[in-house]
């Protein structure tokens, strides 16, 4: 039995509420970790403003694309693409929390620019 069709209404709707959602929490996690590390990018800008205009849009982008992506191409069965479609955004979003969460290239005062309240298990 398929809940939402592949390419319907129902289809955007879930994309846009799980696919923002992640972006939104990825950018919310972004944000956190460069407080709690103090970092500083973008120079005289305050990081706000770089998580708004270059944060966001990617984020969005990626999740969005992605969850469609795999959402469509998983198979028949709803539940599996979903959760399919949810485990690729939790494997995106670390590898961009990796890439622009704790930025090597930017001092900070944590080691790494990793916050001490990440654990320890997940790579970064």
């Amino acid at each position: 039995m398929a809940f939402a069709a592949k390419g319907s209404k129902a289809e955007s709707f879930l994309t846009v509420v799980v696919g923002g959602g992640a972006a939104f929490g990825l950018i919310m996690l972004t944000s956190r970790a460069w407080k709690a590390c103090h970092v500083v990018i973008g120079g005289k800008l305050p990081n706000g403003l770089t998580l708004l205009f270059l944060g966001v849009p990617i984020a969005l982008i990626v999740n969005l694309v992605l969850f469609t992506v795999v959402f469509r191409y998983a198979g028949k069965a709803f539940l599996f693409s979903l959760f399919a479609a949810c485990v690729a955004l939790a494997i995106a979003d670390l590898a961009l929390f990796s890439w622009q969460g704790t930025p090597a290239g930017s001092p900070g005062t944590c080691p790494g620019n990793v916050p001490p309240w990440w654990p320890k298990g997940l790579p970064t």
